[in-house]
């Protein structure tokens, strides 16, 4: 009976393992989704704001005070927000560096697989 109990610990264990690896697997590929969703979505507001700026700079091109621009405080609030926009960039981008380095080392480790289990301790039981 003991080879058995032995064999069915192993099963566990590696059942075990199996599922934490998954979980920490799937964990990570959701925070990735959600950086890249994330990334997309501050893109898309950059842009916005950048097209925004340029019109403010447009008109105070046609008004003839162009070199207000920097005093502006409607160019200056856009300014800044693109300046906040890019540092939420920078750092989700970061961030998702990161996890991919973390997967890519996950799977190089992962790619020797588990041990097969080894037949002469279960007695012909697999």
């Amino acid at each position: 009976m003991a080879p058995q109990t032995r064999f069915w610990d192993r099963l566990q264990e590696e059942v075990r393992t199996g599922y934490e690896r998954t979980r920490r697997t799937t964990k990570r590929a959701v925070r990735i989704g959600v950086l890249r969703v994330d990334l997309l979505s501050l893109r898309r507001d950059r842009s916005r704001a950048m097209a925004q700026l340029g019109e403010r700079a447009f008109v105070l091109w046609n008004a003839e005070s162009l070199a207000a621009l920097d005093q502006d405080a409607e160019s200056l609030r856009l300014r800044s927000l693109i300046e906040g926009i890019e540092r939420c960039i920078a750092s989700k981008e970061s961030e998702l560096t990161t996890l991919r380095r973390e997967e890519d080392s996950s799977r190089e480790s992962d790619a020797g697989g588990a041990e097969p289990p080894r037949t002469e301790e279960t007695h012909g039981i697999s």
